[in-house]
């Protein structure tokens, strides 16, 4: 009994060509393109913990500034990605006060807009002493992730340590942009400067 051109023999003739092809050259292929899946949101868990306590830093804060208690409660985000995506997936649906939270991703310019929190990612740290010379920052909780971040400005800066992540605060930075610090996180934060 002959097969002849059945859809066996047909699959067998296409494959043979490719049974050439040398295993470490499929090896090579398979490992470069492993390596170009970048994390996903819920995996990164830097991103889960800068959101985590932007939230509760919010929540922590006073704002002086009567402007500042009306409209949505607007976080904005310079860079990070993931924590934008973090951001907009678990707290974009709730408030700060009577306020909405409205998550925004910034682009990387000079002039930021008016935000209650701002974050700037390290890989934006420029933009922290050019959106400082601006005047819409104002009454802006300005949210950084790199050493020395409050000496140029920040009023919290996050910080690694122990395996797990950190923030420090400035107390002259945050009266300077007319916010009020609680006391709870003052005592929560792993460094204070007055």
């Amino acid at each position: 009994m002959s097969f002849g051109t059945g859809p066996l023999q047909r699959l067998r003739a296409f494959l043979v060509p490719y049974t050439r092809i040398p295993v470490a050259v499929v090896f090579a292929l398979l490992c470069w393109g492993g390596m170009q899946v970048q994390r996903e949101p819920d995996k990164d868990t830097i991103a889960i913990i800068e959101a985590s306590y932007l939230y509760n830093i919010a929540k922590l804060v006073q704002w002086t500034d009567p402007k500042m208690r009306e409209g949505p409660f607007v976080i904005g985000v310079m860079g990070s990605g993931n924590l934008y995506q973090e951001l907009l997936n678990k707290y974009a649906t709730r408030t700060i006060g009577k306020q909405p939270i409205e998550v925004r991703k910034l682009p990387r310019a000079a002039v930021a807009e008016r935000c209650h929190i701002l974050f700037i990612q390290k890989e934006d740290r420029a933009m922290l002493a050019e959106s400082m010379k601006g005047t819409s920052l104002g009454s802006t909780l300005i949210v950084t992730e790199w050493p020395g971040a409050l000496d140029e400005g920040a009023v919290v800066n996050f910080m690694p340590a122990n395996k797990t992540l950190k923030y420090e605060i400035s107390l002259s930075n945050a009266q300077s942009h007319r916010i009020e610090v609680g006391l709870t996180l003052r005592q929560l934060a792993g460094r204070v400067v007055e």
